[in-house]
């Protein structure tokens, strides 16, 4: 009898598999002298490890094997889990009618693990799969589901949608492309601030997706870039990442995570945070609590009650409020400044020192209100009640602290403080011809001005004056001449020796306003002028005495001459 196996193939029945025993099928056609095979036929199996010197059971010995036009199939059970061992060698012997048994060539090399890849899905992974033709689902419409304790954790629905998660979660419509659940949610309906809402997750958009959390929603309005929901049209790729019984609901609008924050602006964005709301196409809102960005391209950071409503502007803080505008969409954080855009362009930081709103006035702003005082480069200011605190920049520059205001022409005003000496300069750049260099405006009182040759005029007109009265010009020469007048220097100065009264003295004699520690120009001015009239007036008095006095001698003399020339006349006679 010539026996010869053309081949042979193995086959795991998974139905009755278990990690003790595998029942396999052992299928093949087998060849006798030279033509196909018919009849029954006894086949002897023995196995082999890979070296196919050690044997891994004895040999199993099944009668009766009926071959038809060469092809057989036979139910083989070694007892074993086979796909432990890898690759295995396989013995085939045939006997027929009593004969004894033929070899059918060198044993087969055959591995039960990579056998099963088309067959089905091993718990502890398959091996030799066909990309191509292999896979784990299924072939008509019908959704895949996957449960753990006989509840659904993974729904896969065409065409490419994924819920995962709660049962509960689900896609409004089934249709959409690509709509994606990754897990979360639950049955509840204790979600939201209130905790009375479902904790369901919903997707209705194409490519929207949830990544977790509870109770979120991903709908598929357009949007407008103006802000808000405009109409019912599919959108696509919205996003709700996490969090509890967030909403992202226009085109690739997408929240983070948090509470109740919604995203409904066309490429709107909340990272976080608490019902916090981004309407504004392209806006944004950091994280925080009750944040509202609804202008086009506007932000609103982390903090408190923080509206960013103009077109391509920024709130931070604590009720930073930056006017929205009038068109639909536009939300209804703060106050609306009657035009579409809002007061677009500002910024605006707000501290915590109230919860009452800082609002812009108009469009381009940058406020900052700031209760501990505003520092520039420098966060240690000298006093606790310093309001700003401008400091030299640090690293680059020279060390003097440079202020340079330019005007919308052109005209500029230099103020530096120059760091050897701590002079405070004002040097103005662009001086027009005959412009004082330095006005300082007083109200009704008038203004004071430094000219253009480097001259102080106080302001002095009448119309800056009230309760004038009359000056008794000898009192105040009397004082004057009695003030103490003293050479001296400032302490801690080099620049030479003055003359003048002191302060206190000044105030004594003359009780003029001030604190007594100094004396205004004009008081001293004054007080010399007056005591020059004072003066004026002694010696004119004086004159008019000696005038007087004149006179009289004048009279006696006259009058002596008369008597003279009387006597003279006599003596002629």
């Amino acid at each position: 009898m010539r026996l010869l196996a053309r081949s042979i193939a193995f086959a795991l029945l998974c139905s009755v598999a278990t990690a003790q025993a595998a029942p396999w099928t052992y299928r093949g056609t087998l060849n006798d002298g030279g033509a196909p095979a018919n009849g029954r036929y006894e086949f002897r199996l023995s196995l082999f490890d890979a070296s196919g010197a050690k044997s891994l059971a004895y040999p199993l010995t099944v009668s009766g094997v009926e071959v038809k036009n060469g092809a057989f199939a036979i139910d083989v059970d070694f007892g074993m889990d086979l796909t432990r061992f890898g690759a295995l060698k396989l013995k085939t012997e045939v006997a027929q009618g009593g004969s004894g048994f033929v070899p059918l060539g060198e044993p087969r090399v055959f591995d039960a693990k990579a056998a099963l890849g088309s067959v089905c899905w091993d718990t502890q992974g398959n091996a030799g799969t066909n990309d191509a033709t292999d896979f784990l689902g299924t072939t008509d419409g019908e959704e895949l589901i996957l449960k753990v304790g006989n509840a659904q954790i993974m729904r896969f629905d065409y065409p490419a949608n994924i819920i995962g998660g709660s049962s509960a979660n689900g896609m409004d419509t089934f249709g959409g492309t690509s709509q994606t659940i990754a897990g979360g949610g639950s049955t509840a309906m204790n979600c939201g601030d209130e905790l009375n809402l479902s904790c369901a997750q919903s997707v209705v958009a194409d490519y929207g997706s949830i990544g977790g959390g509870g109770g979120n929603y991903v709908s598929g309005t357009f949007g407008t870039i103006g802000g808000g929901d405009a109409n019912d049209v599919t959108a696509k790729a919205t996003t709700v990442a996490g969090g509890q019984v967030n909403r992202a609901s226009a085109q690739y609008a997408s929240v983070g995570g948090g509470l109740g924050n919604v995203a409904s602006g066309s490429h709107a964005v909340v990272a976080g945070g608490e019902f916090n709301r981004a309407s504004g196409g392209y806006s944004g809102v950091f994280s925080g609590q009750a944040n509202s960005a609804t202008g086009i391209h506007s932000a609103a950071g982390s903090g408190y009650n923080n509206c960013a409503g103009g077109d391509r502007s920024l709130a931070l803080g604590t009720s930073a409020s930056i006017r929205r505008g009038s068109e639909p969409g536009d939300g209804t954080c703060g106050t609306s400044s009657g035009d579409a855009n809002g007061d677009e362009g500002s910024f605006v930081w707000s501290d915590a020192t109230t919860l009452n709103e800082f609002t812009t006035s108009g469009p381009n702003q940058f406020l900052i209100r700031a209760g501990g005082g505003f520092h520039l480069n420098d966060s240690t200011p000298a006093s606790g009640n310093d309001d700003v605190t401008l400091a030299t920049r640090v690293g680059s520059g020279d060390a003097d602290f440079d202020l340079r205001l330019v005007t919308r022409s052109g005209k500029e005003y230099l103020a530096y403080v120059i760091d050897s000496s701590g002079t405070l300069l004002f040097n103005p750049i662009s001086l027009t011809s005959g412009s004082s260099r330095l006005s300082v405006g007083g109200g009704a009182g008038g203004t004071a001005s430094l000219s253009h040759g480097g001259m102080w005029t106080n302001a002095s007109s009448r119309t800056y004056k009230e309760n004038i009265a009359p000056v008794d010009g000898e009192s105040v020469l009397r004082k004057l001449v009695a003030l103490p007048i003293s050479e001296w220097q400032y302490k801690g100065s080099t620049e030479g020796t003055h003359l003048g009264p002191m302060a206190e003295d000044f105030k004594a004699a003359f009780g003029l306003a001030g604190d007594g520690k100094s004396i205004g120009t004009a008081d001293a001015d004054g007080v010399a002028l007056v005591a020059i009239q004072g003066l004026n007036a002694k010696l004119e008095a004086e004159l008019q005495q000696s005038h007087a006095q004149n006179a009289q001698l004048q009279t006696r003399l006259e009058l002596l001459a008369s008597r003279l020339a009387a006597l003279e006349a006599a003596k002629e006679h």
